[in-house]
């Protein structure tokens, strides 16, 4: 048998102390909490508040509007306002060609010069112009006659020929309505085209119902055109597209509506606006050329006016006790609001684009200038 001597611990305080601090070394000493400071944040958020209210409309003009275009403004010499409501720019020449009750002027953009090129006793509101000629309608014994000024050689030729209504001007080509004559009673109303160089005359197409709200479209070789018709399920328009060089139809197309103004042919499809008596809104139509189909574009808003190269619509919306024109896109058949043109601080009316593609606007501001929007 083994003994063992135990010896006892001398100091039993001081064993306790080397414990308790040997436990205190091995365990983790939880991380102190601090307190966070919201005042930083609440100043941020004050100062980025105010800096809105500050520049909001720049702030939103860089948010809300593309500037994928430029904007040049046009000011005129004392020209009378009414004159540059129905006034022509050609992107060829840089220049505005619009007609006052002296005569017809043009207006080099470049060089501010402004240029008598006819005068004329008679004032109206439908013409046409190109590069190289001015076509107007002016009484001769009393009866309307096609008057046609050759810019080049300044001279003008008188064509006996009845006109009726919607003159255009493409190239060499001018496009109008005339009367051809059947006999000494009656006679028929047809869409017909001259050679301007020779004088040459040739029907596209005559009209069978009651003549067409708008005037004829050129774009390319083709021409859209049309007319109002009765059916059976009562009243309708015929939308033909030809192809004038060879005088032959591109297509035709029947939509539903008696009253289609502001034809416009861009690319593969026609456009139009339309609507009928006792419809709620008018409304802007678009025709796919290829597959025939037909379908309003769709707004959230009414359309008082309306111009597009294809891509881009230029639509007059409603705006407090008036109207104005803003930029807009279509966004798979509805139109996507683009931009308010928020740098030009006046109301702006009749959009139209040139086959080039420029936006042509009319301001109503004090000075009546004239805008050019063009798209990069």
């Amino acid at each position: 048998m083994t003994n063992y001597r135990l010896t006892p611990l001398r100091d039993t305080s001081e064993n306790k102390k080397r414990i308790m601090e040997h436990m205190r070394n091995n365990m983790s000493s939880p991380k102190p909490r601090t307190k966070r400071n919201w005042m930083p944040a609440l100043i941020a958020v004050f100062t980025l508040v105010v800096a809105i209210f500050l520049i909001g409309p720049s702030m939103y003009q860089a948010l809300f509007n593309k500037q994928d275009f430029t904007i040049e403004k046009v000011v005129f010499p004392e020209t009378a306002y009414d004159a540059l409501n129905n006034s022509s720019y050609l992107d060829e020449t840089n220049e505005f060609i619009y007609r006052t009750e002296r005569g017809f002027y043009s207006f080099d953009v470049t060089s501010k010069q402004e240029k008598l090129l006819v005068e004329t006793t008679h004032w109206g509101y439908d013409y046409g112009v190109s590069e190289n000629w001015v076509v107007w309608a002016q009484a001769v014994e009393n009866e309307e006659k096609l008057h046609v000024l050759n810019r080049q050689t300044n001279e003008v030729q008188i064509y006996e020929t009845d006109y009726f209504y919607g003159i255009e001007v493409k190239d060499d080509t001018l496009f109008f309505m005339g009367v051809t004559r059947i006999d000494g009673n009656s006679s028929t109303a047809a869409y017909k085209m001259m050679d301007l160089k020779t004088g040459e005359i040739k029907e596209l197409r005559k009209l069978h119902g009651e003549g067409g709200s708008s005037l004829p479209e050129i774009n390319g070789s083709l021409i859209v055109t049309s007319e109002t018709v009765e059916g059976e399920s009562g009243m309708s328009t015929v939308i033909t597209v030809q192809d004038y060089k060879e005088i032959n139809d591109y297509g035709n197309y029947t939509v539903p509506y008696r009253s289609v103004q502001n034809l416009q042919l861009k690319e593969n499809h026609v456009y139009g606006y339309m609507w009928n008596e006792g419809d709620d809104e008018p409304f802007v139509g678009s025709i796919d050329m290829e597959s025939g189909q037909f379908h309003a574009i769709k707004t959230s808003f009414e359309v008082h006016d309306f111009a597009t190269d294809g891509e881009n619509f230029a639509v007059s919306v409603q705006r407090g006790d008036s109207n104005t024109v803003w930029l807009f896109e279509n966004n798979d058949g509805a139109l996507k609001r683009v931009s308010k043109l928020p740098s030009i601080k006046e109301r702006l009316v009749l959009p139209r684009f040139t086959e080039a593609g420029t936006l042509v606007l009319n301001g109503e501001g004090p000075d009546r200038a004239m805008y050019l929007i063009r798209f990069k």
